[in-house]
């Protein structure tokens, strides 16, 4: 929880803000305008952190203007140019874009890489709300993109690189976009673009680095010797410097924490100093310090970057070649950060932190105008002129020329103070210009360039080679149909006088001359599924590169029905089976999930052979995916040591109503044990009937074991299976189809001997001897399905006989149970009295939408 306090006096005094009175508010950040400083940003919320807010301020924080927001801001960036609007990252990844100051927010983007969000390039960027930024793909990859803040939609971001870039590379500076590209074998090659970010080309191959936990990047890119290799690493604390730090404030003037050897050391954070631009360096510390500048270099003040509390910093009045110890406080504090005036052109500074990490904060004021007597003169500033290596004055097109003060001079430059003294354009040489063109930011002129301009140099001819081949948006997965975009990228070789032949795979070819450089885009749509082979061929009087990728096209998969034998025995082989619709959809994965295993078992084909070792409930769930989408479906498997099997068959005719699905045979199967349950007295639970996939249409009838403790003198045998077996010999099982199409059930083998398994006692015999027949009752019982049908897509030409529901199950048992096909409250005197000679059940579907079962 923070105060907010405001000096006019350089922290001499605060005055306390009562921003929002009576209420306690915590505040996080502030944000001053870069281009306007007297628009102020404070970033707050209440104590709970229910309430976010910003506090807005437009005369150098006198008063604040309260505004509430739907997000919490992690970092806010104003704009370069116009000072009303911003950009705020959150956390989580999400970006958000305002137009007011921060009154009103759109958000732009969900999966932003923190820092690696850059605001348009003046005279580089069309459009002044262009936003550059990394974000991450759907596959988890990371991608450079830019949008307009206006419309920043998934549709509408333009991927500026082809494939992938290193997570946290991107770096928007200047006239120049960089980016990584990750190898496997830990290291990078750095790409630099031309000034409209289109197109890139290799700056650096193969730079060694060391990722740290803090996603910290650890470069070397010289030759194994004796050099100074430097960190580069930005620190997380707005209010202390990063690794290296420079200020334009200061040109000339470089610090930068690393060590000296044949490469980067990850542990060892030196500090070497430059006040020549990098031409020469000189150690100042052993170990990492936070610098500050202040009165544009004139002071330069260090404090050990430690975990400890500190007393003392060191400062430098002669930019860096000697150092005085200062103790800025009695009592020694965690230092939080160093701050200054806007710009470093005081030379008083606030040193800030806290005694204990339960205290307040603590600010320390430190005022450096005493030790410099008056204002600088002329005569106190001396000429310095940038010069290279090698000491060519010329570079990137000029010669530039500063005043620094005098090793000597102990002076105060001042707010009114300038370095820049003189700038004068070179004349163009042959190392201004990449093959024949001007290297960009450079500002020569006249020279080769006059030459350049009347006369056209041809490049030398180069083979075509570092061929890529992708798709804009990333997706290697479409349906068919979508609209696909292809994106052709060459890293080196000559362009214009290269021919590209592309085959879609599909029987789609074309030929495209300068297809890199004008950037005409492949665009495509596949019309039916398959897996596709992309390929470009470059070729020129050089040579040729040939590029090549393969592209999915399958339908979003709709349902998958898990097909398996719902009772089996303990340590028998079972097989799943999983029905995947559309039937056309190719190229799935399976996922099944057995009993409460953590860890699915993978497969490409859609079926699985697997044992149960324990008797009980087993659930199966099986998962297919084909890139594009996932579906599942569950089934429950009852495992047992022992059970018996009856084989059934069922009239030829029932073939024909027959449409082969799961919804079909488990409502066929109901029917079949409802009326084994009314007219044998065999509990349902002890009865079940499954009706295998394909044709002729037979089932299995599973009569399994009955809760009953065995027998203490003796086994008996079950009694239920005679009593089935003689019901199946002395009646005509029956049911009738709609259209009166009658359907008998028989044993497929009714002279095979099927002998009861060990179970309980005996505790009812039953003995058929009299046909049972059930008289219309005229009793209808109406069941509304869900509304997806998937005979239609089996079986079309079986729609207008049997449609089914996708999961009825619990629905049907309701319907069994509470309406029933054969109606409870007949007695067997009724059922005696009908006369008929079979027991009779009408199954009739009426619609693809409503289906109706009858009674009769």
């Amino acid at each position: 929880m923070a105060t907010a306090r405001r000096s006019t006096d350089y922290g001499t005094t605060y005055t306390k803000l009562n921003l929002v009175p009576g209420t306690t508010i915590v505040l996080t950040s502030f944000y001053i305008c870069p281009n306007n400083k007297k628009k102020v940003l404070l970033v707050g919320s209440s104590v709970n952190e229910r309430d976010q807010m910003l506090f807005i301020s437009t005369d150098e924080g006198a008063s604040f203007q309260r505004q509430s927001i739907s997000f919490t801001p992690d970092t806010l960036i104003f704009h370069p140019k116009e000072e009303d609007k911003l950009l705020a990252y959150c956390k989580d990844g999400r970006l958000f874009a305002s137009t007011d100051l921060g009154r009103k927010w759109t958000l732009l983007q969900e999966r932003v890489t923190k820092d690696k969000v850059f605001w348009s390039v003046s005279n580089v960027d069309v459009d002044p709300d262009l936003v550059h930024m990394e974000m991450q793909d759907t596959s988890e990859g990371y991608l450079y993109v830019t949008c307009l803040i206006q419309n920043c939609s998934d549709k509408m971001l333009t991927a500026q690189f082809l494939g992938k870039i290193d997570h946290n590379s991107l770096l928007v500076q200047d006239d120049y976009i960089f980016v990584k590209e990750w190898h496997q074998s830990d290291t990078y090659n750095l790409y630099q673009s031309d000034p409209q970010g289109v197109y890139y080309s290799i700056v650096l191959e193969n730079v060694r680095s060391t990722k740290q936990p803090e996603e910290n990047v650890l470069i070397d890119i010289l030759e194994p010797d004796c050099h100074l290799h430097l960190h580069l690493r930005w620190a997380d604390n707005p209010y202390v410097s990063g690794t290296v730090h420079t200020k334009d404030s200061a040109p000339g003037l470089i610090m930068g924490a690393g060590n000296l050897g044949s490469k980067l050391v990850e542990y060892k954070e030196e500090m070497y100093i430059t006040s020549d631009c990098g031409k020469t360096w000189r150690q100042v510390f052993e170990e990492e310090h936070h610098i500050l500048y202040l009165d544009h270099g004139g002071v330069i003040v260090a404090i050990k970057d430690t975990s400890i509390p500190l007393k003392i910093l060191k400062f430098s009045i002669d930019e860096g070649r000697t150092w005085t110890i200062h103790n800025f406080t009695s009592t020694s504090v965690f230092v939080d950060g160093l701050l200054s005036e806007p710009g470093d052109e005081t030379l008083v500074m606030t040193v800030f932190g806290h005694i204990s990490y339960r205290s307040d904060w603590e600010l320390v004021k430190v005022d450096f105008r005493q030790s410099f007597p008056h204002q600088c003169t002329e005569s106190e500033y001396e000429l310095w002129k940038l010069k290279d290596l090698q000491g060519e004055k010329c570079i990137m097109g000029q010669e530039r020329s500063f005043r620094k003060r005098k090793d000597t001079a102990f002076c105060i430059k001042g707010k009114s103070y300038t370095s820049a003294l003189t700038t004068k354009a070179c004349q163009c040489t042959e190392r201004d210009f990449n093959c024949y063109r001007k290297v960009i930011s450079n500002m020569c002129e006249g020279g080769l360039n006059q030459q350049h301009s009347s006369k056209q140099h041809n490049c030398p001819l180069l083979p075509p080679k570092g061929l890529q081949v992708g798709i804009k948006g990333q997706m290697l997965a479409v349906a068919p149909g979508d609209d696909i975009t292809f994106i052709v990228h060459q890293e080196e070789g000559d362009t214009s006088s290269t021919r590209y032949q592309v085959d879609l795979g599909d029987g789609v070819w074309a030929i495209y001359q300068n297809l890199t450089v004008t950037d005409e885009p492949i665009q495509h749509r596949y019309k039916n599924p398959g897996v596709y082979k992309v390929t470009v061929k470059a070729e020129n009087m050089a040579g040729q590169d040939e590029a090549t990728m393969y592209i999915q096209v399958t339908a979003p998969l709709q349902e998958v029905h898990l097909e398996v034998v719902p009772i089996t025995r303990r340590n028998h082989e079972v097989n799943l089976t999983a029905i995947v619709l559309p039937m056309e959809a190719n190229l799935s994965v399976f996922y099944w999930w057995i009993g409460d295993y953590q860890r699915p078992t993978l497969t490409l084909q859609n079926s699985l052979l697997t044992r149960f070792p324990e008797t009980g409930e087993v659930s199966v769930t099986v998962q297919a995916s084909n890139g594009r989408s996932m579906v599942q479906d569950t089934r429950t498997v009852r495992v047992y040591d022992n059970f018996q099997v009856i084989p059934l068959s069922f009239s030829t005719s029932l073939d024909n109503f027959n449409p082969n699905t799961p919804e079909w045979r488990e409502d066929i199967g109901q029917v079949v044990t409802k009326i084994l349950v009314k007219t044998t007295g065999v509990p349902l639970e002890s009865l079940v009937t499954v009706v295998k996939p394909g044709l002729p249409t037979t089932a299995d009838l599973y009569i399994l074991p009955l809760d009953r403790k065995p027998a203490k003198t003796s086994k008996v045998r079950d009694k239920r299976i005679p009593a089935i077996i003689q019901f199946f010999n002395s009646n005509n099982v029956s049911f009738v189809m709609r259209g009166g199409l009658q359907v008998l059930v028989k044993l497929a083998d009714p002279n095979a001997g099927y002998h009861g398994a060990v179970g309980g006692p005996g505790f009812w015999a039953l003995t058929v001897t009299f046909s049972v027949s059930i008289i219309a009752t005229g009793c209808f019982i109406l069941y509304k399905f869900k509304s997806r049908n998937v005979y239609a897509q089996m079986h079309n030409e079986k729609e207008q006989e049997m449609t089914s529901p996708v999961n009825h199950s619990e629905d049907t048992q309701h319907i069994i149970q509470g309406q029933e096909f054969i109606d409870d409250d007949l007695d067997s005197q009724t059922l005696g009295n009908t006369g008929g000679s079979h027991s009779g059940v009408v199954l009739s579907i009426n619609s693809r939408e409503l289906h109706t079962y009858l009674t009769s």
